[in-house]
C-alpha cells in the first residue's frame, strides 16, 4: 500500500512540475509595464525608394524629418537598391540621395540613415567572391560619396546555414571599417528541431528561419539585427502576439553577450497573400506582442533597442495613432 501511495505521490509531483514548467515556458511570469516604459526613442522605419530616386522639395523632406522626431524614429532604412545581379547599383537609381540626406540631417541631426540594399538571394550569387566584392565596394561608395551612415542588408531568403552571407558581412566590415553602421533584416528565430519536425509533416525542406548559432554569428559582425516579424501564415491574433513575444524572449537571451542592437519589425501593409493576414498581423497586434515580450520575466530587456515599422508608405494616421497610444503612451 505504501508503495502505491509513493508512486501516486511521485506521479502527482511529476505532473505538477510538468505543468509549472509548461506554464513558465509557454506563458511565464510577467510584469505590467506599458509600451512607453520600454520605448528608448531608438525605433526604425523603412522608407520608399522615391526619397532618393526622385527629386523632392525641401519642405517635404523637412516634414519627414519632423515626423521621424515625432514618432521617436532614429533609424531610417532608405530603399536605395536593389543590387543588380553583378552586385552593383547604378548611380542613376539613387541620384538624389545626397541632397535628400543633407536636408534630412540638417533638420534632424539625430537620424541614422542607412542605405537599404538587397535582392532575392537566387538573383544575387553571394557565393561568388567577385560579386561579394562588387557589393562591398558599392556599399562603401554609398557611405563615402552619398552620405549614408551605413548599410541595411535585406537579401531574402537567407537560410540559417548560408555561410556566404556571413562571409559577406565580414567582408563588408573590412571594406567599410568599424565606424560604418551595418544593419541586417532577418527572418524570425526558430529552433531547428521545430523546423525539422514541420518539414517532415509538410514534406518540405524549410529554410526560411534562423537558428540560435546563426544569429550569434551574425551579431559578431553586424551592429543591428532587425527581425522581420511578419508573413507568418498565422490565422489568429493571439497566436501572432504570442509569436512576437517568443521572438523577444529568446532573441534577447541569444544576443545577450553581443553588442548588436535588436529591433522587432512591425507590419502595417495589407498585402493579399497566403502567408499574411492584415487582420492578424498589424500595428496593434505587433506592438501588443512586443510589450508582452518585454514584460516577460525571461526577457533580457537590456538587449532590446526598439521596434521597426514596415513600412512608412503603408502606415496611415490611424495606425500612427495606435503607435502613439501603445508605444509612446500618448492618449
Amino acid at each position: 500500500m505504501k508503495t502505491i501511495k509513493v508512486i501516486i505521490k511521485s506521479i502527482i509531483v511529476v505532473a505538477i512540475t510538468a505543468l509549472l514548467a509548461g506554464w513558465y515556458f509557454i506563458i511565464g511570469p510577467h510584469s505590467d509595464l506599458e509600451g512607453k516604459d520600454f520605448n528608448l526613442e531608438s525605433n526604425g522605419l523603412w522608407l520608399q525608394h522615391a526619397w532618393v530616386g526622385n527629386e523632392q522639395e525641401t519642405a517635404v523632406i523637412e516634414d519627414l524629418a519632423l515626423k521621424l522626431a515625432k514618432y521617436d524614429i532614429k533609424y531610417v532604412y532608405v530603399h536605395t537598391g536593389p543590387f543588380d545581379s553583378d552586385g552593383t547599383i547604378p548611380e542613376e537609381r539613387y541620384k538624389f540621395a545626397s541632397e535628400f540626406l543633407k536636408i534630412l540631417k540638417a533638420k534632424n541631426p539625430d537620424i541614422v540613415a542607412l542605405a537599404w540594399v538587397g535582392q532575392v538571394r537566387s538573383e544575387l550569387d553571394i557565393d561568388d567572391s567577385i560579386i561579394r566584392k562588387n557589393i562591398t565596394t558599392t556599399c562603401g561608395e554609398l557611405i563615402s560619396e552619398t552620405g549614408f551612415d551605413g548599410i541595411h542588408y535585406d537579401i531574402e531568403p537567407i537560410a540559417h546555414e548560408d555561410t556566404a552571407f556571413l562571409t559577406l558581412l565580414e567582408e563588408t566590415r573590412t571594406e567599410l571599417g568599424d565606424s560604418a553602421f551595418i544593419s541586417v533584416a532577418t527572418d524570425e528565430w526558430q529552433p531547428s528541431l521545430l523546423s525539422d519536425l514541420a518539414g517532415e509533416i509538410l514534406d518540405q525542406d524549410i529554410k526560411s528561419y534562423w537558428e540560435t548559432d546563426y544569429f550569434k554569428s551574425t551579431a559578431e559582425t553586424a551592429d543591428q539585427i532587425v527581425i522581420m516579424t511578419y508573413d507568418t501564415s498565422l490565422g489568429e491574433t493571439e497566436h501572432y502576439e504570442w509569436l512576437v513575444e517568443q521572438q523577444i524572449i529568446y532573441l534577447t537571451q541569444i544576443l545577450v553577450d553581443s553588442d548588436a542592437q535588436l529591433l522587432i519589425g512591425i507590419p502595417t501593409y495589407e498585402d493579399d497573400k497566403e502567408s499574411f493576414d492584415p487582420e492578424v498581423e498589424n500595428m496593434e497586434t505587433g506592438l501588443k506582442g512586443v510589450v508582452q515580450g518585454l514584460n516577460n520575466k525571461r526577457t533580457n530587456v537590456s538587449v532590446f533597442t526598439g521596434v521597426a515599422i514596415y513600412a512608412d508608405w503603408e502606415t496611415d494616421e490611424s495606425e500612427w495613432g495606435i503607435y502613439e497610444n501603445l508605444w509612446q503612451g500618448i492618449q
